[in-house]
């Protein structure tokens, strides 16, 4: 593929860019890493880009007969949860309001994979059937206002302890080749190993990328610092501003980044009195401990909260080692130990057990 040169800057060469209309007609896989990494390289451009993506499919008559209601509760719905690669745009000024909505329902049901379901919709299905349609888009945002950290469950089964006023961005279904989640803030992130499918998080600032592990990701817009720290496993980071100078980061070691000047520094976690509690320290190291000790471990260092019958569990106990173990399925391995189950309910974490003998 050639590359899209610096100055493409403008509807009309993006739509006279050979790269560019392949991607927007075949959507092939290796033509979608190959523009996420264009946008983050010229993030400046997004919007004049997906100006052009809009314009590109109209120009190919890629229409849905939709009545205006229809329309417009189909574009609310998408446009509150498109990701932030597809941020939502300003219209063209010689456009109709009317029209560049339906313009934008399009983008956003192409984008997502929803398309050709709507398509296929027959007429004169209800109003509240294409209403759902909008809401089954691909992408699920979760905003922590709660004042503690929130642990937020991955369909992947990775997990994320979102600190307070921090937005999470991912995919409903993380089955693709490159799981992908959008972070506003602060998070700690134990992923499930998946070597064929790499996880990558996406910041205003940096972008990490990383197969299976824990570490902890602080980006938030209003500070001149970010941060990445790693608890276990390897992680790759990337400044958005520089694209070109990946860091390799190993257990133990923190990337520091001055969003305002891109300097950036590479060196030992150095542990303070800030964050004593903070699972970037914890271990998780158990060795014939009682199992109550362990979920009540679990439970305050994940805010999330875990029932269980004491009495009926305290003659079972723990050994083993979950450092870098998604929240459940730590909780799924102690089960597993103590031939118990467990089941989420109204978020916390319900514990069923005969007891050990």
């Amino acid at each position: 593929m050639s590359l899209p040169p610096e100055n493409l800057s403008t509807v009309e060469g993006f739509l006279e860019n050979d790269a560019f209309r392949i991607w927007i007609t075949e959507r092939r896989p290796e033509d979608r890493v190959y523009w996420q990494e264009w946008l983050i390289r010229y993030p400046e451009k997004r919007e004049i880009y997906e100006q052009a993506v809009v314009t590109l499919l109209v120009l190919q008559g890629k229409t849905v007969n939709l009545s205006d209601r229809q329309v417009k509760a189909i574009s609310e719905g998408i446009l509150d949860e498109l990701p932030d690669a597809f941020p939502v745009i300003r219209p063209l000024s010689r456009w109709h309001w009317g029209r560049w909505v339906a313009a934008a329902a399009v983008v956003g049901l192409l984008v997502c994979g929803y398309f050709n379901t709507l398509v296929s919709k027959r007429p004169g299905v209800a109003d509240g059937s294409n209403e759902q349609t909008a809401r089954t888009v691909a992408w699920k945002v979760v905003k922590n206002r709660t004042g503690q950290p929130l642990v937020v469950l991955l369909p992947d089964n990775s997990s994320v302890l979102l600190s307070d006023d921090s937005q999470l961005r991912f995919r409903k279904r993380m089955n693709q080749a490159v799981r992908e989640v959008y972070l506003r803030g602060e998070g700690f992130f134990e992923v499930t190993k998946n070597p064929a499918s790499p996880f990558i998080i996406y910041t205003s600032n940096l972008t990490t990328r990383v197969l299976g592990t824990s570490f902890q990701v602080r980006s938030f817009d209003q500070e001149n610092t970010a941060f990445v720290k790693v608890k276990t496993g390897k992680v790759t980071v990337t400044p958005v501003r520089a694209p070109d100078k990946s860091v390799l980061l190993t257990v133990n070691q923190e990337f520091r980044l001055k969003a305002r000047t891109s300097h950036y520094v590479r060196r030992d976690i150095v542990a303070t009195e800030s964050e004593p509690s903070a699972l970037i320290r914890q271990q998780f190291v158990f060795n014939y401990t009682p199992v109550p000790e362990v979920f009540d471990q679990l439970a305050e260092s994940y805010h999330m909260p875990i029932r269980y019958d004491r009495e009926v569990l305290k003659g079972c106990t723990f050994t083993g080692q979950l450092s870098d173990a998604p929240f459940l399925e730590k909780v799924r391995l102690i089960c597993l130990t103590i031939e118990s189950t467990f089941e989420l309910v109204d978020n916390q974490v319900i514990i069923r057990s005969r007891g050990c003998h």
